[in-house]
């Protein structure tokens, strides 16, 4: 199995370092008081949970967003520091110590679930993203280790499985004949639900059709007709 094999516990070390750090201690607060700082970043929050959004909801991988994680991450770091160091004297107090808390984990919840989506879709395509041109641009270098280490893991468990009882022309696992396709690739016609977040005047479909995007509409249409729009920001999905 792969999940027996030693080598694998190096593929968690992007969820490792984030779950082993102080972040962790934020239900166990002895001495707290009110402090500013991470509930004034909504501006940041609101940026990490559309990229977050999108991510799940888009059938491809999208680039990371290195810079929204890494600034919010220092900022729990630096809240939870500041609640931990600073005296509880009043209800006020631990009123304001408990919306904070709340507000922590509703970020670390974004940021794991962020994460965990990115890896579940470079498990889902690992080949084919390796393939892409891109791939430094589209991953982080924790990311692209982890592809690279899934890849050689699942291709080292088909050998073991049943690979080494066929022929060696047969070992190959990138084949392509007509339609059949051996490396799995997203679906970039699926439907998805989008928001428009700027007038885009007439936007031309598959078929030549076109359709008026205008601010706040909603539409379901192929992921293929809108992906362009998505990648300048001028929709987000649903």
């Amino acid at each position: 199995m792969l999940g027996d094999d030693p080598s694998s516990l190096s593929l968690s070390s992007s969820f490792n370092e984030f779950n082993n750090s102080s972040l962790q201690d934020t239900q166990v607060f002895e001495n707290v008081s009110f402090v500013d700082g991470l509930l004034e970043s909504g501006e940041t929050i609101k940026e990490l949970t559309n990229a977050w959004m999108n991510e799940r909801n888009s059938p491809e991988l999208l680039t990371y967003k290195g810079y929204l994680v890494n600034e919010l991450v220092e900022q729990l770091d630096y809240q939870v520091n500041r609640i931990l160091e600073t005296p509880m004297t009043s209800h006020q107090d631990k009123l304001n110590s408990m919306l904070y808390q709340n507000e922590i984990e509703r970020i670390k919840f974004i940021i794991k679930s962020y994460l965990r989506t990115r890896l579940h879709k470079i498990e889902q395509c690992t080949l084919d993203l390796l393939r892409n041109q891109d791939i430094e641009e589209l991953m982080s270098e924790k990311e692209l280790i982890y592809a690279r280490n899934y890849q050689k893991l699942v291709e080292q468990h088909n050998h073991d499985s049943f690979l080494h009882t066929l022929p060696e022309r047969q070992h190959k696992q990138d084949e392509r004949s007509g339609d059949l396709n051996m490396v799995v690739t997203s679906n970039l016609e699926a439907p998805v639900f989008i928001k428009v977040l700027e007038n885009s005047g007439n936007v031309q479909l598959a078929r030549d059709e076109m359709v008026m995007f205008e601010k706040d509409d909603i539409f379901i249409l192929r992921y293929a007709d809108i992906r362009s729009l998505l990648l300048s920001g001028a929709v987000r999905l649903l």
